[in-house]
């Protein structure tokens, strides 16, 4: 059984890595993808300086230098653009969250670690978190979002399913549990008082004040007695 649960998560890390390890590119990919990095820094530039509803794709498409016809072969909207940008940047942010967790401390305080970090990066752009959750809660089947949102989740997932791992390891922990989905419940508490302090249902201090004690009675569900 937990074994199993063992190959699970490995398999939700070599996922998330396995874009580092590809064959190396041909011309043609090479194009392809300098393309990409060219309308993504654009469209980031652009959402941070005139904002998400005042840009247009056609001043992205001028300003990474490709037509909009191109574009639209790499994102099919202004929407697709700005899950393209947050993916990358929430990839980043969470990755370094997990690389720098405060040594010897508990499993709520790293969940807490990780968390606040994510809200720091909400909360330099509100607008823009808002049209992001706009976006991302429902992403329209089929749509170029979801392999986005597949491949960050996976991050973050295989980051907080390695720290119940580490406490199950430690006897902190019960061991019949899944890693992942106990990762899963714990950033679902995240992400429902997420949507309440964009959404204007709560403040900021509420949310924070709120997030600790709902993972604490998510933890204690887990604990080893």
């Amino acid at each position: 059984m937990v074994e199993r649960k063992g190959k699970g998560v490995a398999a939700v890390r070599a996922d998330a890595r396995q874009g580092r390890k590809a064959a190396p590119a041909g011309r043609r990919e090479r194009n392809k993808q300098e393309k990409l990095a060219r309308i993504v820094e654009a469209a980031k530039e652009l959402f941070g300086t005139k904002g998400f509803a005042e840009t247009t794709t056609q001043e992205i498409a001028e300003k990474a230098d490709i037509g909009t016809g191109t574009l639209f072969l790499y994102a099919k909207s202004k929407e697709d653009l700005l899950v393209m940008v947050f993916k990358d940047e929430m990839i980043a942010t969470s990755q370094t969250a997990f690389k720098r967790l405060p040594a010897g401390t508990s499993l709520i305080d790293q969940l807490m670690h990780v968390f606040d970090t994510m809200i720091v990066y909400h909360g330099r752009d509100l607008d823009l978190a808002k049209a992001l959750i706009r976006e991302i809660t429902v992403p329209p089947e089929n749509s170029s979002r979801q392999a986005d949102l597949q491949m960050l989740m996976k991050v973050i997932y295989g980051g907080i399913a390695d720290l119940v791992i580490a406490g199950q390891k430690a006897g902190k922990l019960r061991q019949d549990v899944d890693p992942l989905h106990a990762a899963e419940s714990f950033f679902a508490i995240y992400y429902i008082g997420l949507i309440g302090w964009l959404g204007g249902l709560v403040t900021k201090r509420q949310f924070l004040m709120r997030l600790r004690p709902r993972l604490n009675l998510a933890i204690e569900g887990i604990v080893a007695h």
